[in-house]
Order: structure tokens, then C-alpha cells, then sequence
């Protein structure tokens, strides 16, 4: 039995409100530059599968939002850019609470609790097809790693024999 069906009806709708949430701001995070899509992405999806088979299955079938779920939940992966940006924010977020005039004792605590969220992020590998993004026109060749493949692949004569 799926462990949605266990939950009473009060907890499902706590799920379901932090899916929905988070997904409002996930995807408001796709159009603004300094707010990051993929953790909110990853939380709706967890509490969806909680509350919302439906919407899970919607959020992890959507063709804009699943490949970073899809990513997550297969290798245990976040895109190069997405860490970038995690870590840029979080060194920001910090320095923002020094220029706010902190006291030290919270700016240590934060420190050291963005130090570990830091090298979580910074630790997890990149998704294996990242570094492999065939052009628009010309359907991906699954192994390539090499800009040749992709040429070769996309435009025969190229390489005569």
C-alpha cells in the first residue's frame, strides 16, 4: 500500500500545500535570476509523493521541470549552474547578514550551517548528459562525450572515408 494512503486527511492537506507552494515558487524561480528552481522543485516532488500521486506524477512526467528531478532521483545529481548559483547565494546570503550588523555569535552559526549545505551541494556529481547538449536540430546520440560524435552524428559528410 502506497504510505500516502496511511496519512490522516489533516497531514495530506500539509503535504499537498507544501507541494503547491513550493512549486509556485520553484517555477517563479525559473524567470527570476536569483532564485533558485531546483530545491523547490525536489521538495514538491518529495511532499507530491506524500499527499498527491497525481500531481507527482504530473511533476515528475512535465517536460520543462523534470529533467533536474529526473537528475536528482536517478544519479543523485544537481546540474553544474544550479550549484553554481546555490553557492553564489549562499555566500551572498551571508555577507548580506554581516552588512546587516549580525551579531557574531549568528553570523558563526550560519556560517557554519552554509559551509555544510555548501559541501553538500558541491560534493554531489553533475547529471552524466550535462556536458553532452546536441544541437536543436538533430536527435542526441546517448554516448557522446566528444564534439566530434555530435558532428558526426549530425552531419555525415563531414567525415568522408
Amino acid at each position: 500500500m502506497p504510505a500516502h494512503s496511511t496519512l490522516s486527511q489533516p497531514v495530506k492537506a500539509g503535504y499537498l500545500t507544501l507541494a503547491c507552494l513550493s512549486l509556485l515558487i520553484g517555477v517563479v524561480g525559473i524567470v527570476t535570476p536569483l532564485l533558485p528552481t531546483t530545491p523547490f522543485l525536489l521538495l514538491s516532488a518529495w511532499s507530491a509523493a506524500k499527499s498527491s500521486p497525481r500531481l507527482h506524477q504530473w511533476l515528475t512526467t512535465h517536460p520543462g521541470l523534470s529533467k533536474p528531478l529526473r537528475a536528482w532521483q536517478q544519479e543523485r545529481a544537481i546540474p553544474s549552474s544550479a550549484k553554481r548559483l546555490a553557492i553564489l547565494m549562499l555566500a551572498s546570503s551571508w555577507l548580506l547578514l554581516i552588512l546587516l550588523g549580525f551579531h557574531w555569535a549568528t553570523l558563526s552559526v550560519v556560517f557554519c550551517l552554509f559551509a555544510l549545505i555548501g559541501a553538500f551541494i558541491f560534493t554531489r556529481p553533475s547529471p552524466q548528459d550535462e556536458d553532452c547538449i546536441a544541437p536543436d536540430n538533430i536527435i542526441m546520440y546517448k554516448g557522446c562525450k566528444i564534439y566530434s560524435d555530435i558532428r558526426a552524428y549530425a552531419d555525415p559528410e563531414v567525415f568522408h572515408e
